[in-house]
């Protein structure tokens, strides 16, 4: 369950409702997802074929989750010889287009991100469509994904469900790493054994820096899942790379670099952590439980020369103790039975307080700074009701007060979480937010959330590369507070014109390696990608822009003042539109009439991560009646807009780190 941020689900659910009740549903023909990686930036193309052999129309719903890592680049249908594409516009812009479109009778649709839903770090959708009477349609979507590293994993997950057997179905997964690749498993839906060599319906081919995969159960064997009804579960790929104790690997493509560092030969850091920990009245029952429950745990990973402490808040601050304590063993039991007795649910909450007084418990840790791990690890499951209120201002004093020395982790517990709060929180504090679900595995996300930030290598990490080859203003974030066992850092950037082909990047960080401890140089030459087979014209361009994109929301959301807020959203809008990406600033319309004026658009092949159909309402046989709806996290259905079209309405969020389907 851990590294759902990586994950890629797809599932494709057929239900029919019409004038018939007993007319046969439209049957899937062909079901063929392609997933192709290279150098961790994922394209995965889902083309699926819909045949309706009855004598009447039939509506189908589509449901789609897109993993909030991930950003739709192109979506096209083809039905009755006609072939319509989509046009990513700016959402107001593609309002009116679509709205134009209804009016004039022409058919359109939309394709646009909302608000998040609550979920496994997904976001899910539902459209509608009416497959004309004996007729065949095909659907086929593609979007793009930056694949990361945790735990020592990359791990993309495929959700195969199509509810009933399907004549032609087939997974090709094809993964290329320039550094080479190792440890490969893969696991078959709805099963636990990790296989690395061809199995039943699975050939794997292999070499040194390539992996393909080919998945392609006969009917037979799609007979053996769920009961007769066909596949319904994930197919799990996983990996490394290898790893060297240099400066990573920085790849050079047609003006653009790729910089990856995770580097082997690291000592681990001891650190200084502080738990800050909601204990206000709304995380009474279960959500109290389960945090005692994993505390237990964590506290006993802590190693001997790490310092800690336990920081209670609801309207008041509880402190385990006045300052930081070694992590002895004695200590450590202490410390567990303090949080038996006092995690139990009461007041209001004062977050503003609270990450405060973490801030000044590590400022106070004068002999213990240096080369070491400064983390705070802040649970919470509401919004500040108690002394200052105001989220802004809150991030502002945070900000202010911890002005880089602590990496500010954010966990929200269950569904009333602000996460946008957190998220900006986490983000100008070096860190990151994770949503913890209220569920039954919550203390497991929980500890696996603990891994992931438990074991520092490095502390103060800067990128370097020379000014004249390299547009500054035009780098992905170069400076991270701290490097954790497991993971990996990732710059992108522009290069100058007619820059020199040689040059080095330089990497400069605070650790501890072999014989040598203090500050630390790690050197690497960019490696050129041209004319090596298997490369798209635009993998580096592409990578940058997504991660320029994604940068640029996150500034925009802790901008201080309209006019820095301003500043980023149209640099990030003006990349979406330049790209064609679906991103929280754009839509995608599809309709005649935008077809008709782009006819010269690029077309891009396209990656879908998850269809499902679900019966509703009755539609007039000859016109396609289409609905777009956001699913809630109880499977619920919520009406958005609905349109009488000739085509099918698209309606998806990008916002995971990760999919599931609900």
């Amino acid at each position: 369950m851990w590294l759902w941020n990586f994950f890629t689900f797809f599932a494709f659910h057929l239900y029919v409702f019409g004038e018939d009740s007993i007319a046969l549903p439209p049957q899937i023909t062909e079901m063929a997802i392609v997933a192709k990686t290279f150098a961790r930036f994922s394209e995965v193309t889902v083309t699926t074929v819909v045949k309706n052999t009855n004598n009447k129309s039939h509506e189908v719903m589509f449901a789609v989750q897109v993993p909030m890592s991930g950003f739709i680049s192109g979506f096209q249908m083809t039905t009755n010889n006609k072939t319509l594409r989509g046009l990513v516009q700016e959402k107001s812009v593609a309002d009116k287009s679509y709205d134009q479109a209804k009016t004039s009778g022409t058919s359109a649709g939309k394709i646009s991100q909302t608000p998040s839903i609550p979920g496994r770090e997904m976001e899910n959708f539902a459209v509608y469509i009416n497959v004309a009477a004996n007729s065949t349609a095909m659907f086929q979507l593609t979007y793009q994904e930056v694949i990361k590293r945790k735990l020592g994993q990359f791990q993309q997950k495929i959700h195969v469900e199509p509810m009933q057997i399907v004549p032609n179905l087939s997974l090709s997964y094809t993964v290329e790493e320039p550094e080479g690749i190792r440890a490969l498993t893969y696991i078959l839906p709805n099963q636990t054994q990790q296989r690395d060599s061809s199995s039943s319906a699975v050939d794997i081919r292999a070499t040194p820096k390539k992996r393909e995969i080919e998945f392609r159960p006969t009917i037979e064997q799609q007979r053996t899942f769920n009961k007769g009804k066909g596949i319904m579960g994930d197919f799990v790929i996983s990996y490394d790379v290898n790893h060297q104790d240099d400066g990573g690997i920085v790849l050079v493509h047609n003006g653009y670099f790729v910089h990856y560092f995770s580097p082997s030969g690291l000592e681990t850091l001891p650190k200084n952590i502080i738990f800050v920990i909601d204990i206000s009245g709304s995380m009474g029952g279960f959500k109290i439980a389960k945090v005692g429950e994993v505390m237990h745990i964590i506290l006993g990973k802590l190693r001997k020369k790490d310092y800690f402490n336990i920081l209670l808040f609801d309207d008041r601050i509880t402190l385990w103790q006045s300052k930081p304590q070694k992590a002895t063993a004695s200590n450590i039991e202490v410390a567990r039975g303090y949080a038996k007795e006092t995690l139990v649910a009461r007041g209001s909450t004062n977050i503003n307080s609270a990450l405060l007084d973490a801030v000044d418990l590590l400022l106070n840790l004068q002999d213990t700074q240096d080369s070491r791990g400064k983390i705070i690890v802040f649970l919470t499951d509401g919004h500040p009701t108690a002394g200052e209120t105001n989220p802004k201002n809150i991030q502002l004093n945070v900000k202010r007060k911890n002005e880089g020395l602590a990496s500010i982790f954010a966990l929200g517990f269950g569904h009333n979480v602000d996460m946008s709060f957190l998220e900006g929180l986490a983000y100008e504090n070096g860190g990151f937010a994770r949503k913890i679900y209220e569920e039954r595995d919550a203390a497991e996300q929980l500890e696996t959330f603990y891994e992931e930030i438990s074991t520092p290598l490095l502390v103060d990490v800067q990128m370097e590369y020379t000014p004249t080859v390299v547009l500054d203003g035009d780098v992905t974030e170069r400076k991270f507070p701290q490097y954790f066992n497991g993971s990996e850092l990732v710059v992108a950037g522009k290069l100058r014109k007619n820059s020199p082909a040689e040059w080095q990047a330089k990497v400069i960080a605070e650790g501890e390696s072999g014989q040598s401890s203090g500050r630390l140089e790690f050197i690497t030459t960019p490696k050129n990608l041209l004319n090596i087979p298997g490369v798209t014209t635009d993998f580096a361009e592409r990578y940058w822009a997504f991660s320029r994109i994604k940068e640029l929301l996150k500034m925009e959301l802790v901008a201080e003042n309209e006019m820095q807020k301003n500043h980023y959203h149209d640099l990030a809008l003006n990349l979406s539109l330049s790209y064609q990406f679906v991103t929280p600033l754009t839509s995608m319309v599809v309709s005649e009439s935008v077809h008709a004026r782009e006819e010269s658009l690029t077309e891009k092949s396209l990656m879908m991560d998850a269809f499902a159909l679900s019966p509703n309402r009755k539609v007039p046989g000859g016109k396609v009646h289409v609905y777009a709806q956001s699913v809630d996290s109880s499977g619920q259905l919520t009406y958005r807009f609905d349109a009488t079209v000739l085509c099918l309405i698209f309606v998806v969020i990008t916002r995971s780190f990760a999919l599931r389907f609900v």
